[in-house]
């Protein structure tokens, strides 16, 4: 197999992850005849069919699978192999697309880009904010280098990693300021009006299923992919929600919030960050990540201490 471009590797790729040639060529910005006709001449490259097309898109062929597992360590070296000779021209610059839930934009989010500007002010930080749906379709269109997300399915073309665990908690308005009586038990707690996000965000099922197995009242749900008009709802009275600790650290101490681990069983929420298959992270991105991830353990770590959960 002589003189295989890189471009008809990225556009493999881009068509086997998606299913749809036309698809594919939105995502590389890219006319649909040209996709097409680079794929096709890279099939005459390797001399055997790699797709089966039909009118709902394509189906990679066995021989298919196999090209696109080798394609993606290839195009990943190359990145690595890029972005090491970047790495040696001097000072660090480049730019950085993340992606970040509101959980993470709310608390850890600040801290990290003042500490992050200061060691790396030639590097360009571009903030994307968004729930777990939204940040996971741009990452797999390579919108985005990265972003932190809670566990859930991902689609082909993206690898992950596990940042840390964060606990869920019952957060409620008390709006006297007065001292409380311990934390309240979801599972034994009367009827409430809890505001959840919508069921495109990867927390979601896992909430269902602690409402369904383990509640011994029928709670009524508000559904808002909202963050901000939550806590508005919640400072307001009369609704509560579940949300991760890390986004509530800065009400740890607010007389005015009731704050309970949910507890037998706990419920916890797995962060992971995910990113391109393809694409091997750059120098600027990889100190940016890994700046965030440390910031995002420091913070689920609080979260636990402060609870007393190991």
């Amino acid at each position: 197999m002589r003189n295989i471009k890189t471009q008809q590797l990225r556009y493999f790729v881009a068509v086997y992850n998606v299913g749809s040639i036309t698809a594919a060529a939105h995502q590389v910005n890219a006319t649909q005849s040209g996709v097409s006709m680079q794929i096709r001449e890279f099939e005459d490259r390797v001399g055997m069919p790699l797709f089966e097309r039909n009118s709902a898109g394509v189906v990679p062929t066995k021989m298919g699978d196999l090209v696109y597992r080798r394609a993606i360590r290839v195009l990943r070296e190359m990145d690595e192999l890029q972005n090491d000779v970047s790495a040696h021209r001097g000072h660090l610059v480049g730019s950085v697309r993340a992606g970040i839930m509101p959980t993470f934009a709310r608390s850890v989010l600040g801290p990290t880009l003042m500490e992050f500007s200061e060691k790396f002010p030639y590097v360009d930080v571009q903030i994307s904010e968004g729930y777990s749906e939204t940040l996971t379709r741009r990452v797999a269109d390579e919108e985005l280098d990265f972003a932190v997300v809670p566990a859930g399915p991902l689609p082909v073309g993206i690898r992950s990693s596990h940042v840390d665990t964060d606990l869920e908690l019952l957060v409620e308005s008390n709006l006297d300021g007065k001292a409380t009586d311990g934390f309240t038990h979801l599972a034994t707690a009367p009827p409430l009006n809890l505001v959840l996000p919508g069921t495109g965000n990867a927390r979601r099922k896992g909430i269902d299923q602690y409402l369904e197995n383990t509640c011994q009242s029928k709670h009524a749900i508000l559904q808002l992919d909202s963050m901000m008009t939550t806590f508005d709802l919640l400072e307001r009275g009369n609704y509560a929600s579940i949300l991760p600790g890390c986004l509530c650290i800065s009400k740890f101490d607010d007389p005015k919030a009731k704050l309970s681990p949910i507890r037998d069983p706990i419920l916890t929420v797995d962060y992971l960050l995910i990113e391109p298959e393809t694409r091997a992270k750059s120098t600027a991105t990889s100190a940016f990540g890994e700046l965030l991830c440390h910031m995002i353990r420091k913070s689920c770590a609080d979260v636990r201490e402060r609870f007393s959960v190991a």
